[in-house]
């Protein structure tokens, strides 16, 4: 009996890297594929690839495609702003032909998104959080999502699943430890008037939903990888702070992120509550739902 093999494209990344390992202790062969060079592995069930082409079978059981340049690494200068849709839409769109081409159809295909696929609160009121139906929004962050969910819709004939995925939190890697950086100098605590909201995930959750979606049968399409308790960033630094054992007396005034980041600075500045309304019905109960908990796991 063959064990399922999974490809993942963005393999290498902070979330790839993760899951490789999990998919490993849950006795799946894993193929990795990273526009790193030089990539090999001593474990008989883990391949690595750099182009599709390498690959040398058709039987793929699996895929997840996460593969993206990070959207808080340099300023969205136009350039930049292209880099990111590219290196999202131009490699599902690659992905997905691959298969076609070959007439590959994986059980389940695990695409990713994120949660500024919902863009921002103009109003900055935070009444409503946002389901799987909530509508996108005409501003870089959310078009962006937009572009890379419809790079994978246009392949209606492969049984695709959609990730939104929120902050993921773990004790290393992701963009956890510079948003802890200032707390950990004890210098700033609040970003602005702290009400925004930071929506999160734990890492263990992450590739938990990812199992679940990729192998078990669902209605919906489109889901919310986001835990249940987004909350303030004023909470989420005060509850940082207290774990870390600090005490940041300094507030962060917003218009100082918008001088230096411009369009930029909604990612730290706004955003939407989401909820995981999908992911809850199906079934998928989050070991992590709580930020105080979570904080707690990565920082303990």
């Amino acid at each position: 009996m063959h064990k399922e093999r999974v490809l993942i494209t963005g393999a290498s990344g902070f979330i790839g890297s993760h899951l490789i390992k999990y998919l490993l202790s849950k006795d799946y062969a894993v193929i990795g594929l990273s526009r790193q060079s030089g990539r090999t592995s001593s474990h008989p069930d883990l391949t690595w690839v750099q182009q599709l082409d390498e690959l040398k079978t058709d039987q793929i059981d699996y895929v997840i495609n996460l593969a993206g340049e990070s959207i808080g690494k340099g300023r969205w200068t136009a350039q930049r702003k292209q880099q990111l849709i590219q290196s999202r839409v131009q490699t599902t769109q690659n992905l997905y032909r691959y298969l076609e081409r070959r007439r590959i159809a994986p059980k389940c295909i695990i695409s990713g998104s994120a949660m500024g696929y919902y863009g921002i609160d103009p109003e900055e009121k935070w009444q409503q959080p946002c389901t799987e139906d909530s509508p996108p929004q005409p501003i870089f962050q959310s078009e962006l999502c937009q572009q890379w969910e419809q790079a994978a819709r246009q392949f209606p004939q492969q049984n695709t699943k959609i990730i939104r995925l929120g902050i993921v939190f773990a004790a290393k890697g992701g963009i956890l430890p510079q948003m802890l950086m200032p707390i950990r100098m004890n210098l700033i605590g609040r970003i602005g008037h702290g009400r925004q909201p930071v929506v999160w995930v734990h890492i263990r959750d992450v590739l938990r939903g990812i199992e679940f979606l990729m192998t078990r049968p669902t209605e919906a399409k489109v889901f919310n990888l986001t835990a249940p308790g987004s909350v303030p960033q004023a909470q989420f630094a005060e509850l940082a702070a207290r774990q870390l054992k600090k005490h940041p007396l300094l507030c962060m005034p917003a218009f100082v992120f918008k001088c230096l980041l411009g369009e930029q600075s909604q990612l730290l500045l706004n955003g939407q509550y989401v909820k995981p309304q999908a992911l809850t019905e199906a079934g998928f109960s989050f070991e992590f739902p709580t930020i105080k908990e979570a904080l707690a796991d990565v920082l303990g």
